[in-house]
């Protein structure tokens, strides 16, 4: 590892924490999402065989409960706020000017828009729901990293 000649930090534990308000946007309830099928059964259909994202590629050892079905892009309760524009961007199949209805299937129904990850990488303290992104992205390479 690449360090100054003369100086290094030790390794060290240190607490974080993020506090901040999320502004959702009106949705209804996820049981009455009509996307929601599309999404059950994709769960159904891939989950055998399925193994945690983070654990995949920094060891399994941190891995903790079962499996959940992440959305990896855009979760249910702000797809009808989107600005199509802007995702059109980095998803260039979503139309400058798609409905809200047409990324909510898009959300819901496209390959690569969902992560399996075990509960501690989804909702825990190393989870896509919790950590901030830089260091949810860093557990992937380097183990142990949140606890």
């Amino acid at each position: 590892m690449p360090t100054h000649p003369h100086r290094q930090v030790a390794a060290h534990d240190q607490s974080v924490t993020h506090r901040y308000v999320m502004h959702y946007p009106a949705h209804a309830p996820r049981e009455g999402d009509p996307h929601y099928r599309a999404f059950e059964l994709y769960r159904r259909h891939h989950r055998q065989g399925a193994v945690c994202y983070v654990g995949e590629r920094a060891g399994h050892d941190q891995c903790a409960g079962d499996l959940e079905l992440h959305h990896s892009v855009l979760e249910f309760a702000v797809v009808n706020a989107v600005d199509a524009a802007a995702l059109h961007k980095d998803f260039p199949e979503v139309r400058e000017d798609a409905t809200a209805e047409e990324i909510a299937q898009w959300a819901e129904s496209s390959p690569g828009q969902f992560r399996w990850l075990c509960a501690y990488h989804h909702r825990g303290a190393g989870g896509a729901h919790t950590a901030s992104h830089a260091d949810w992205s860093a557990q992937l390479y380097v183990p142990h990293l949140i606890s």
